[in-house]
């Protein structure tokens, strides 16, 4: 049993999924904050996140963005017209799990003074031939002099880091006072990752943590974060999705995919506090200035 990076409560043994990956997933669940983490949670970042993760090509893969950079950057572009609201160009932005660098590309045009950090030195590589400033490294104290970012966003990615104390140490120590944090995960609290158990989908072989508004408030104000706000599902509008979701689209009647997408998205307007109808959940905090 593993000890839970939120309040440090022991957790115990929740779900052995055993029938869809090669291995079996053990996760564990905090009964004090609700923090799940996968049991077997070493694992080694340049096995996993290598070029057949990145190309489709492994059991547990990304869908590689450089084939729908086009449809990608409506929901880029919408997403940093936000940001820009609470920390306006030019400003330092660190784009945490960049991958290729697609998002660190749209804020430089944007105006940002815009980098990325990623474990896979093959997508680093990729990137930095294509002129972006990528670094390759871990979230962890060091990786950046301290108070050298204005922004850091992490999109889907927080779920994946082995050790989330150091990550959030890294969040305090990079960001200068005043400075945004943007994470995107799962809210294991939303009533679609509880009605799903251990059939939801964002139990994955990569992601080692499962967090929720609660626990991740509790870390946040932990590591010397306040004004914490929530956004569910995203913090920008439905136009963009539908746009971004055409690079799937092969055939006219694909559209009829738009319908659930919207419905999706106006079903996780419904949330008060910790309660949400869907798992879906975007958090801007920022950086005390003391």
């Amino acid at each position: 049993m593993n000890t839970c990076p939120a309040c440090g409560t022991v957790a115990d043994q929740r779900y052995t999924i055993a029938d869809r990956f090669q291995s079996p997933l053990v996760i564990e669940r905090c009964a004090s904050c609700g923090m799940e983490l996968l049991a077997s949670a070493e694992q080694n970042p340049n096995e996993l996140y290598g070029e057949d993760y990145y190309t489709g090509r492994a059991e547990y893969s990304y869908r590689d963005e450089r084939e729908r950079v086009r449809f990608d950057r409506h929901v880029w572009n919408a997403r940093l017209k936000e940001i820009g609201r609470f920390v306006a160009p030019p400003a330092d932005f660190l784009d945490v799990g960049c991958a290729f660098g697609g998002f660190v590309e749209c804020a430089g045009e944007f105006g940002y003074k815009a980098r990325g950090l990623d474990v896979s030195e093959f997508a680093v590589r990729d990137g930095r031939a294509r002129g972006l400033d990528l670094i390759r490294g871990e979230l962890k104290p060091g990786v950046l002099p301290d108070s050298s970012v204005d922004v850091l966003t992490m999109i889907e990615v927080l779920e994946h880091l082995p050790d989330p104390v150091a990550a959030f140490q890294a969040m305090r120590d990079l960001v200068r006072p005043g400075g945004l944090v943007v994470i995107q995960t799962a809210n294991f609290l939303g009533r679609q990752a509880r009605r799903a158990g251990e059939s939801y989908h964002y139990y994955l072989p990569g992601h080692l943590y499962y967090y929720s508004t609660h626990n991740l408030r509790l870390l946040l104000e932990r590591f010397g974060f306040s004004r914490i706000k929530f956004f569910r599902p995203v913090e920008f509008g439905l136009l963009a999705k539908l746009k971004k979701s055409r690079g799937d689209f092969r055939k006219l009647s694909d559209y009829r995919r738009w319908w659930p997408t919207a419905r999706y998205h106006w079903l996780s307007h419904l949330a008060w506090r910790d309660f949400a109808y869907t798992s879906s959940m975007v958090c801007y905090a920022r950086r005390n200035r003391y």
